[in-house]
């Protein structure tokens, strides 16, 4: 810094007449919009007060408003300020203590304003009101205090200016603040609305800066004319530049990841994609700080191998799905070998790398609709279990899958979508009630549905994400990911009464009717209530069960119409034989009749009675964990023709098929275990095939024999379709005392083995039976033993033994009982049958 004697001697103890420079003045501005923008973008990430990832990003937000949009804004000012003739050796300097106290003090303030402002989406004045006023102080303060750090002028401040400053850095922040929070809680902050925001929190620090400077003096200071240690207006420069190209950088990143994540989700949107929607207790929605649901690709599109074959409810993939979903610990074990079947798969097709990539399931050359029925389950398993993975929850919590699927996407014209069929463009279903098919080429969108309690909600937003109102984010995501629905607000809020998961019915006696069309596709569908598609139209009776009289009350109707059965019960009522409980049953049914008969209109009138009551799963009395219980349905029967349409908005129709898998998956059922065992039947083989191949080698010769001979005897002796899932009614449980162990053997060899050869035997511990289908490839045939001793005709079969048996027979004895192993190859069976089975069998045995 010069030292030129005779100009400080004239302006020394005086006040430098100042200018001013347009340019750093515009400058200055410039650079607080960046930084007050930089903030208001990473404060609009913030889901929560906990977390390192809200952590960082309010102490990012702190560092660009007290760093950049204030600290950096305050120097370019005063760099803007020109004194005497602008010669270099009497403009500011400043002290290197000031300058680092300056830049600290207006960051930590603020980290303390935003931590009151919050990050939730309820606006609250008070504290919005708060945080401004603290952001405004911090403004104030940062500026005197760098004003103080001035080492060589004493600076002369005007009251009012002084006034004038603090109030419009107050009122300015608690406005940007205010309109910042409003916007961001009804989720109507875009960027440009951002951009406006930060306008206003700039307009706080410029305008309290220059209203300040304005009302500033400056009188050099006698004594000081060569402070060697001061800062050079050059270098604190050189630090505004690059801060300020920080912060810019910053915006760019964002805007890029902005970009690429509309365009992610503009690919996905011709995509099946899985999302995830998850409900706090309050009924708001999970997602993204840009309104985004979690989700993950599964594939790039589903064959049609018919006409028939739409990816729907009615698929039986869809099915296979559904049923997954609820018993998500029966495909937990087989995840890893499900990536290394769709790896190897993939390699030896088309040789690339990205695993989703491999499988092209878009085009389906050279694949059987078998393997691709493999395939598609096997990618919706992956791609459950990599959402589980993005949520940071184990796939036992990822939810259960939503019971409709959404279109998304525009319509793209290409040679795939002609490799696809392009016959059934114009073809309306008249299931769909006259709109048309899902164009080809379109994607298709699953949701798997849960509510969280309050700790699982707060551990979400902690990690980064928002739960918002349904209203204030439909409109959001049905324009980002393309979904093809009109009311995905009511969508939504369907979603929310499903993740519930209590669309059972209540213990008692129901009065219900079963009416079913048939399907164009082939098939039925059936009448159930559109807030729980599971269930049939019911309404309760005021009654426990039904005794017998009442059952054969009711079998006096079996068969009589709606109207004939309300005339009897009238009759019965005015009739003075009837005694007491019996007229009491009688208002009972009657006004239930009535009741149903309002909800439903001419859909109830021409149904008949079937005179037998139904068994059908109700919730037990133990409560959600209890083993479930049995209500009662009086059931009425109506077959409707196809054409027919449900009237109002409390019914529709759905595919039986999918309504009967429905009756399959309620909590605690005992079809969870068969599904279980099927379901590591079917890929338990496919998976291990590689672990397998491996182990052939170290086996034993002797071993790898007598297993080779079973199972060319079960291929031998077994006829007709395994694929069917197990008998029994769940899977074994730990150290079962039943199953202990599993025994190939020869049939001619059963009472003992060869001499110096022992038994190939394989333990099985909790999940013995799902390890064997793992391990064998002989198709559906549970193999078991059960060690059992007999003592009840101990004196009988002693008495034979003195008659004299035969010396074969004695060898299977032990002290003369005969224990020992007894095996049984058991053929599979299909699902048990439900109440579902059981009414259309009647319904279309008896139909008229």
């Amino acid at each position: 810094m010069s030292t030129d004697p005779a100009l400080w001697q004239e302006w020394e103890g005086r006040i430098v007449p100042r200018g001013f420079s347009i340019g750093y003045i515009v400058l200055s501005y410039l650079v607080s919009y960046v930084g007050a923008w930089t903030t208001l973008e990473l404060f609009n990430r913030r889901t929560s007060g906990k977390g390192m990832y809200n952590w960082y990003l309010l102490c990012g937000s702190s560092l660009s408003m007290g760093g950049i949009s204030i600290w950096c804004m305050h120097y370019i000012s005063n760099r803007a300020i020109v004194l005497g003739d602008a010669q270099f050796a009497i403009q500011i300097a400043y002290s290197p203590t000031y300058t680092a106290l300056s830049f600290f003090v207006p960051v930590t303030v603020l980290l303390v304003a935003f931590i009151v402002v919050g990050s939730d989406d309820r606006v609250s004045i008070v504290r919005v009101t708060v945080g401004g006023t603290l952001a405004g102080l911090a403004i104030c303060g940062m500026h005197y205090l760098g004003q103080a750090g001035i080492s060589n002028y004493t600076c002369v401040f005007h009251v009012g200016n002084v006034v004038g400053s603090v109030v419009i850095a107050v009122v300015a922040s608690i406005v940007a603040l205010s309109v910042f929070f409003v916007l961001r809680a009804a989720w109507t902050n875009s960027w440009w609305k951002r951009a406006v925001c930060a306008v206003i929190l700039a307009g706080a620090v410029f305008g309290m800066h220059w209203t300040a400077s304005i009302g500033t003096n400056y009188r050099l200071k006698q004594g000081v004319r060569s402070p060697s240690n001061s800062i050079s207006r050059d270098l604190i420069v050189i630090v505004v530049i690059v801060l300020s190209i920080t912060a810019c950088f910053i915006l760019f990143v964002f805007a890029v990841l902005a970009r690429r994540r509309r365009s992610r989700s503009a690919d996905r949107a011709q995509h099946v994609v899985l999302a995830s929607a998850i409900f706090d207790v309050h009924g708001r929605l999970l997602v993204t700080p840009e309104g985004y649901l979690p989700n993950q690709k599964v594939t790039t599109s589903h064959i049609e191998w018919s006409l028939d074959d739409t990816f729907a409810v009615s698929h039986p993939v869809f099915q296979w799905i559904f049923r997954t979903t609820r018993n998500w610990s029966s495909i937990h074990s087989l995840l890893p070998g499900m990536r290394n079947h769709l790896y190897n798969d993939s390699t030896q097709r088309a040789s690339r790398a990205s695993l989703k990539a491999e499988v092209n399931l878009g085009s389906g050359d050279g694949e059987s609709p078998d393997d691709y029925s493999i395939i598609l389950r096997e990618l919706f398993c992956i791609a459950a279990a990599d959402l589980a993975e993005q949520l940071n929850e184990p796939l036992e919590n990822v939810g259960i899958l939503f019971d409709q699927v959404l279109g998304t996407g525009q319509t793209k014209t290409s040679s795939k979508s002609k490799v696809l069929g392009s016959s059934r463009g114009g073809f309306n279903d008249l299931e769909s009630d006259g709109m048309a098919m899902p164009t080809l080429g379109r994607g298709q969108l699953l949701f798997l549905v849960r509510r969280a309690n309050r700790r699982e909600a707060e551990r979400f937003a902690a990690s980064g994400y928002r739960f918002a109102e349904v209203q204030n984010v439909a409109h959001i995501i049905t324009r980002n990911m393309q979904i093809n629905c009109n009311d995905l607000q009511g969508r939504l809020t369907s979603m929310h009464e499903y993740s519930s998961d209590t669309n059972v019915l209540k213990p008692g006696v129901h009065l219900a009717c079963f009416a079913i069309r048939a399907s164009v596709r082939g098939g039925f569908d059936i009448l159930t209530r559109k807030d729980a598609r599971n269930q049939l139209p019911t309404m309760q009776l005021p009654i426990d069960n039904l005794d017998n009289w009442q059952i054969s009350y009711l079998a006096q109707l079996d068969g009589s119409s709606v109207t004939a059965c309300l005339k009897f019960l009238k009759e019965r009522l005015a009739s003075p034989e009837s005694t007491k409980k019996e007229q009491s049953f009688a208002t009972q049914l009657y006004d239930a009749l009535v009741g149903l008969d309002e909800e439903m209109g001419d859909t109830f009138a021409d149904a008949v009675l079937i005179g037998s009551p139904i068994s059908a799963p109700c919730y037990g009395p133990g409560g959600d964990n209890a083993k479930p219980a049995q209500a009662t349905l009086i059931t009425f029967r109506t077959i409707v023709p196809i054409q027919f349409r449900a009237q109002g908005l409390k019914f529709g129709f759905t595919p039986l098929s999918f309504f009967r898998t429905q009756q399959c998956v309620y909590k605690n059922s005992p079809d969870h275990a068969r599904f279980a065992r099927a379901i590591h039947k079917e890929f338990g083989p496919l998976v291990n095939k590689k672990k397998l191949s491996s182990r052939d080698d170290d086996e034993n010769l002797e071993s790898a024999g007598s297993t080779g001979k079973f199972s060319r005897r079960l291929k031998r002796n077994v006829r007709g379709p395994l694929d069917a899932p197990m008998k029994g009614e769940g899977v074994p449980k730990a150290h079962s005392k039943t199953l202990s162990s599993l025994t190939f053997w020869n049939r001619k060899e059963s009472s003992g083995v060869a001499r110096g050869a022992s038994p190939t035997k394989i333990a099985l511990d909790s999940s013995s039976e799902i390890r064997l289908v793992e391990t064998q490839t002989f198709g559906g045939i549970m193999v078991s033993q059960e060690v059992s001793v007999d003592v009840r005709d101990f004196e009988a079969y002693s008495q034979q033994r003195a008659g004299g048996l035969d010396d074969e027979s004695s060898k299977t004895g032990v002290n003369g009982i005969q224990m020992g192993t007894t095996g049984e190859a058991m053929r599979e069976v299909d699902d048990a049958e439900t109440y579902v089975d059981r009414l259309l069998a009647i319904c279309i045995a008896t139909r008229r």
